[in-house]
């Protein structure tokens, strides 16, 4: 049996030995088997899904109903940045910007360094454009509301997400990485995904869909509660949207989570392919 001390004793060459061994009973294949499996612990299912879905979907019935005379401190009036939903999206943003700088310091593939790295850089943009750039701060201590803007396609705004055409663009990309990296890419099957080197590092576990499934019907009740109660003096009028940006964000941070804790090595695995 072998047991740590037995470690102590190993020389280089055994271990590089074993380490080929190793290699060439994979035959040079780095693939995670990440179906869903039956035992999955009650832990993965709380994390990907339980907990966001469940403060979201709180959030939005305390929000809509005013439960417990608590709407203001979901979005207050005085100004909704304030608020608990939008302060969660910041703690978010800050957690995956962290994620992001583990990578950037952990992987050894340069390029892998250079990604998490793009991350971090376009996680602190979104930071800065949650905060209106401090903009609601100045107002808030000068007592100077929203005289400070931008100018973006000849419009004064406060931020650039918020801007109408901008807008469109920033939800259309959100769906569209949303579609690929957390229901297709999850998808597909270990075979396919020995081929490709690259698809099976991007490649998220199947249970990142349960989590995609749960922003898509919190999404679909936030649409329905404002269109039935919102009114036009609400804090979150024409911003009902900043439920489905608090999910938004919590499945990019499961996402980078699951690519930092990648092995290391898969973008340089060989790729196998059948003779014909």
């Amino acid at each position: 049996m072998i047991g740590p001390k037995t470690i102590l004793f190993f020389k280089k060459n055994d271990i590089d030995r074993l380490i080929f061994n190793f290699k060439k009973q994979t035959k040079g294949k780095l693939v995670i088997d990440d179906k869903a499996s039956p035992g999955m612990s009650f832990k993965k299912h709380f994390i990907y899904w339980i907990l966001p879905s469940s403060f979201t979907l709180a959030c939005t019935l305390i929000y809509f109903y005013n439960l417990f005379g608590l709407e203001d401190f979901i979005a207050p009036k005085i100004n909704r940045e304030f608020g608990l939903i939008e302060n969660v999206q910041l703690l978010l943003l800050i957690l995956i910007f962290l994620r992001a700088i583990k990578g950037v310091r952990t992987r050894e593939a340069k390029i892998e360094k250079y990604g998490f790295l793009l991350v971090a850089i376009l996680t602190v943009f979104l930071f800065l454009e949650e905060i209106d750039y401090g903009l609601h701060y100045y107002d808030y201590f000068t007592g100077k509301p929203e005289i400070k803007q931008v100018v973006v396609f000849d419009q004064k705004v406060r931020n650039i997400h918020n801007n109408g055409p901008m807008q469109n663009l920033f939800k259309l990309t959100s769906y569209g990485v949303i579609i690929i990296f957390f229901v297709i890419l999850p998808l597909l099957t270990s075979k396919f995904k020995e081929k490709h080197a690259v698809l099976n590092f991007l490649s998220p576990s199947r249970l990142i869909i349960s989590t995609a499934a749960c922003l898509l019907i919190l999404n679909q009740i936030a649409l329905y509660l404002y269109h039935k109660y919102n009114s036009p003096s609400s804090s979150l009028t024409a911003n009902v949207s900043e439920f489905e940006e608090t999910m938004t964000y919590y499945i990019i941070l499961l996402y980078i989570s699951e690519m930092v804790k990648k092995p290391q090595g898969m973008l340089s695995a060989k790729v196998h392919t059948k003779k014909t």
